[in-house]
């Protein structure tokens, strides 16, 4: 009788900061758990650093093509938005790679910003989980928020009052995701919408541990508390990390923040998918100098077609006036 391992389609919203936990969770059920794992991402540049990470990461990967989504969002738009209009625009091209298998997967696991291809595994008839590359407490004011009386939300976006979530510490107002002050944007319908749709799987996995969030953990699987709301099981899968190599601890960036007071240095970093113009690094680069605070400044290619090597001599420069309270990566 042949016996097949069992196969687990994940599918990652673009960029490094959802892309490397998804990978990492691939590894794990095919390391621990003898799955065979295959994970679909959207294309990037060939020389991007997600593109070399992908390279080796020990797991089949599939790339999709990235969607077109000019005319779908307003620039403006905030990135979570941009990001869900993405992932639903990919859904098809999914739907297709997964119609094309030989041996097709038995379970689907999106990650946060993926639930528009939870339709899919019903298609497919597939098991449905939702994967929260970040915390227990996010997931709590995630499924819970929605739910919310007006009063209640303005209680604690306007009045500014903590908000109480069944079994968790109160989340304080300057806590709050901005997302959800703004009920009159987009961002805002895109979490709701999101928060709504996590019950909707056959379960939930958390990058988190018992240990680690001992009381939100307890209020998700507590069937009177958060437990009411999430309605699936929750599995804590927690922790998930990118092993690091021992040459990347042997760095001159950390060496020079070692050696700093503590809680005196910022970091100014905005993801794989944050860069800037020409004239928003000339900007920032004005208002840290201008600061002068300590600062790390994980600094990327202006979007706008600058030229390089100007934008090159005027970054030298600045890192010569400001030499004293900065580093750069």
């Amino acid at each position: 009788m042949h016996i097949t391992k069992p196969h687990a389609a994940m599918f990652s919203s673009p960029g490094m900061g959802h892309v490397i936990p998804v990978i990492e969770l691939g590894k794990r059920l095919s390391a621990n758990n003898g799955f065979h794992v295959t994970v679909f991402v959207l294309e990037t540049d060939a020389a991007s650093a997600q593109s070399k990470f992908l390279n080796s990461t020990g797991v089949d990967i599939v790339k999709l093509p990235s969607p077109d989504i000019y005319g779908l969002v307003d620039p403006d738009d905030h990135v979570v938005t941009k990001i869900g209009v993405i992932m639903r625009a990919a859904v098809p091209a999914l739907r297709s790679k997964i119609a094309a298998m030989h041996q097709k997967p038995t379970a689907l696991i999106v990650d946060l910003f993926g639930t528009d291809a939870l339709c899919l595994a019903k298609e497919f008839n597939m098991l449905s989980y939702v994967f929260i590359p970040t915390n227990a407490r996010f997931l709590g004011v995630s499924i819970y928020y929605p739910n919310l009386d007006k009063d209640i939300k303005e209680e604690h976006t306007v009045q500014r009052n903590p908000l109480a979530i069944p079994g968790c510490e109160p989340v304080r107002f300057e806590d709050t995701l901005d997302a959800y002050l703004v009920p009159d944007e987009p961002v805002y319908r895109d979490f709701v919408r999101h928060g709504l749709a996590y019950p909707k799987a056959d379960g939930i996995l958390v990058n988190t541990w018992e240990e680690m969030e001992p009381k939100s953990l307890k209020s998700l699987l507590n069937p009177k508390l958060l437990g009411r709301v999430a309605r699936v099981p929750v599995y804590p899968i927690g922790p998930l990390c990118r092993p690091i190599q021992s040459s990347e601890t042997d760095h001159p960036v950390l060496d020079w923040l070692n050696e700093q007071p503590n809680e005196s240095v910022l970091y100014i970093s905005f993801g794989s998918g944050g860069c800037l113009s020409a004239k928003q690094l000339t900007e920032l680069a004005w208002g840290l100098e201008q600061s002068q605070q300590r600062f790390v400044w994980v600094v990327r290619p202006p979007v706008d077609g600058s030229c390089c090597s100007e934008v090159t001599k005027e970054c030298q420069r600045f890192l010569e006036r400001v030499v004293d309270l900065s580093r750069g990566a």
